[in-house]
């Protein structure tokens, strides 16, 4: 089996990105898996079982994009027929429309079809092109329940199976962190009391309601830290705070690493995630994994994630944010009650089980063929 890890980037930070690598590391591991990827380190690490392939196909933009297309198109059906490859997996919506092999492609999300006014390059991917590479392929993946309902709603009618393969977290990173260690990186953002929010600030991850909810929140000593790159789409988010009288109390972190990310999970009162909509929200298992408690909209993916874990909110309701917030930074009880929830949830998601489901999944597709 061929693990296509074309599209992994060692400096990328999106779900996407922590979802191919997890899958990668413990499916690499099992005989007769090979992966293509750019990144090196898979390389020296695991040598044959890896497979360099040009660094341009990794970079993020639309010419690389195109560029890879093509490649799927031409170089990789002459390797893999060369190889005499009998499948190639896929966790990313990308691959081969006329597979010289058994091909299975993963959706993460419909964000390009739900929200094409802010896709408005992969929007026609989505429209033109996904639904003849689910066509092509053997079986389908989803990252979510929430994503394989949405692919059975917009690309209807499926007739092949699609299997749920959840994605994970990286369990040597996020955990609590105490706070004596945790002190230098409150220091490092000048935060003592504070709400968290993760991830880039596309306008679908519902960012500038959360600011506006979040000054509604009369509490002097709490701030909202905001972790994540300000997306081309909403600049002017940077000025929201100020038009809102409340510009000591946000603080834009931009990205930040690993370590300070569990750091900041583990010291903030609540970690808050209103987005208008995800495929599945790998940052809700960072945040159970550290011992955060969380409030999360009450749409697509994030109650299925969360659980029990979460207080939730209408994303569409400024108010309804407001008060969800409100609600848990004022009751230390339902703080430990979401944080001991939010422990036993996490564990229900593991690359070790994301795992063995494939390659449970692909000897079925293979009946007695051996991954």
């Amino acid at each position: 089996m061929i693990i296509n890890s074309v599209t992994l980037n060692r400096m990328g930070a999106s779900g996407l990105n922590r979802y191919v690598e997890g899958l990668l590391r413990e499916l690499i591991s099992h005989q007769d898996v090979e992966a293509y990827t750019s990144v090196s380190e898979y390389y020296s690490l695991y040598n044959a079982k890896v497979r360099l392939v040009p660094d341009f196909l990794s970079k993020p933009g639309t010419k690389a994009n195109l560029t890879r297309f093509l490649w799927y198109q031409t170089v990789l059906p002459f390797v893999l027929r060369k190889q005499r490859t009998n499948l190639f997996y896929s966790p990313v919506p990308e691959g081969m429309l006329f597979p010289v092999c058994k091909q299975i492609v993963t959706i993460a999300d419909l964000v390009a079809v739900l929200f094409p006014e802010y896709m408005p390059v992969q929007k026609h991917y989505f429209r033109y092109v996904l639904p003849r590479l689910l066509t092509a392929s053997t079986a389908i993946f989803a990252i979510s329940e929430a994503t394989k309902r949405d692919v059975e709603k917009y690309y209807a009618p499926i007739n092949k199976p699609i299997h749920v393969i959840y994605p994970s977290y990286e369990r040597n990173i996020f955990y609590p962190i105490s706070k004596i260690d945790a002190q230098p990186v409150k220091d490092k953002y000048g935060l003592d009391q504070f709400v968290l929010s993760v991830g880039e600030m596309r306008p679908y991850k519902n960012i500038r309601r959360l600011i506006e909810a979040f000054s509604r929140i009369t509490i002097p000593e709490l701030k909202l830290a905001i972790v994540g790159k300000i997306n081309k789409l909403d600049p002017s988010i940077i000025n929201l705070p100020a038009q809102l009288g409340i510009t000591d109390k946000v603080r834009f972190l931009d990205y930040v690493s690993d370590h300070d990310l569990a750091a900041l999970y583990s010291s903030a009162r609540l970690f808050v995630f209103p987005s208008l909509y995800e495929g599945f929200g790998i940052p809700l298992l960072e945040a159970m994994a550290c011992g955060c408690p969380i409030v999360a909209s009450n749409t697509s993916s994030l109650p299925e994630v969360a659980g029990d874990a979460a207080i939730y909110c209408d994303p569409n309701n400024t108010d309804s944010i407001a008060q969800s917030i409100y609600q848990v930074v004022n009751n230390e009880e339902l703080q430990r009650s979401l944080k001991t929830i939010g422990t036993e949830q996490v564990k229900h998601f593991t690359y070790e089980v994301s795992a063995n489901k494939v390659i449970k999944i692909c000897n079925e597709i293979f009946e007695t063929t051996k991954i």
